[in-house]
C-alpha cells in the first residue's frame, strides 16, 4: 500500500520520515507550496507530486496533515480523485466524519491521531516509536491500518468518534495545559530570584519525580502537599500570594486536588477547604 501525503508540515513531514524508516512504502508529498513539498520529499526519500490529481491516483492511502482549519477547503479539492482511496487525517480533535460523502465517493475515511507532541519538521520523527496512535473511522479497513502501525511497534486504540473531543481535550490537559502550570510555577521562582535556567531545571526535577509517581502509583496515591493534608492555612496563603488571575487558576485545580484526596482519605473532611477553594474573593482577608 502506498501513502502519500497532502501537506508538508511538521506533521506530515515527520509521518513520512517515521514511516519510511519503520519500511512503509511511501510515495511523497503534494503541498499548496512546491517549495515546501520539494524539501519534504528530499527530507524523506520520495516524490515530490504537483497537483492533487497526481498524489491521490499515484497513492493507495492518503494522509491530509493540513491544519485542521483546511481539512475541509482541500478534501472539497480532493473529492473527484478519491474513488477507491483510503483517506486520513492527523487531527486530535475532528473524526473521519470531515470527509463528507466519502461513503458517496466510494473511498474509505479515518482519522489516526498520534498521541504526542509534534515540534519539529526534522527531528520530530525519531520520538515516534514510542507513541501511542489512536485510530477511528470505516470499518473496512480500520484493523489494517492498526496492524500497520502494530508492525510499526507502535501501540493503538481504536476510539469511537462520540469520543474524539473528549480525548483531545484530555490529551491537552496533559500536555499543553501542564506547561501551562510550569509556565505559571517557572514565573513564580524568576520571582524569588532564580534564574530561568535554574528555575527551569529544579521545577522540571521536581515535576518529572511527581509523574514518575503517577506512573507507578496512580493520580490519587501519588497526591502529597497543603491539599492532600486538608492544610487550608498554608492553601489560604498560597492564595494570597499570587496575583487574581494565578488564583483562579489555583483554586481551580485545588478543587480537582481535592476530589483525590478525599478518595485517598475518605475519612478526612475537606469541606471548609472546599469552600475556601471555591470562593472567589481572598480569604486570607478574614
Amino acid at each position: 500500500m502506498q501513502i502519500g501525503f497532502i501537506g508538508a508540515g511538521r506533521v506530515g513531514v515527520s509521518l513520512g520520515k517515521y514511516f519510511k524508516e519503520k519500511g512503509q512504502n511511501i510515495g511523497g508529498y503534494y503541498s499548496k507550496t512546491l517549495t515546501s513539498a520539494r524539501w519534504a520529499a528530499d527530507f524523506t526519500g520520495t516524490k515530490c507530486y504537483e497537483s492533487l490529481q497526481e498524489i491521490i491516483s499515484s497513492c493507495d492511502m492518503i494522509l491530509f496533515t493540513v491544519p485542521d482549519g483546511v481539512i475541509v477547503e482541500v478534501w472539497e479539492q480532493a473529492k473527484p480523485y478519491v474513488s477507491g482511496k483510503i483517506v486520513c487525517h492527523c487531527s486530535g480533535l475532528h473524526t473521519s466524519y470531515i470527509f463528507s460523502d466519502a461513503g458517496a465517493k466510494k473511498c474509505h475515511a479515518y482519522s489516526i491521531h498520534p498521541l504526542f507532541a509534534v515540534s519539529s519538521r526534522e527531528s520530530s520523527w525519531k520520538e515516534l516509536s514510542t507513541v501511542l496512535f489512536t485510530i477511528e473511522g470505516d470499518e473496512t479497513h480500520i484493523h489494517i491500518i492498526e496492524e500497520m502501525l502494530r508492525a510499526m511497534g507502535n501501540r493503538t486504540r481504536i476510539i469511537s468518534a462520540e469520543n474524539k473531543i473528549k480525548y483531545h481535550a484530555a490529551a491537552a490537559l496533559a500536555s499543553n495545559y501542564m506547561t501551562s502550570l510550569f509556565y505559571m510555577a517557572q514565573n513564580l521562582f524568576l520571582q524569588c530570584g532564580f534564574e530561568e535556567e535554574e528555575a527551569k531545571k529544579e521545577l522540571y526535577q521536581l515535576a518529572r519525580g511527581n509523574l514518575e509517581h503517577i506512573l507507578k502509583q496512580g493520580c490519587v496515591e501519588s497526591l502529597t502537599g497543603p491539599v492532600e493534608r486538608n492544610d487550608i492555612g498554608t492553601v489560604k496563603m498560597h492564595i494570597g500570594a499570587l496575583d487574581p488571575e494565578m488564583q483562579e487558576v489555583y483554586r481551580k485545580n485545588a478543587g480537582y486536588l481535592i476530589n483525590a484526596a478525599q478518595k485517598k482519605h475518605p475519612e478526612r473532611d475537606y469541606s471548609e477547604l472546599k469552600r475556601v477553594c471555591s470562593h472567589m474573593r481572598d480569604d486570607t482577608a478574614e
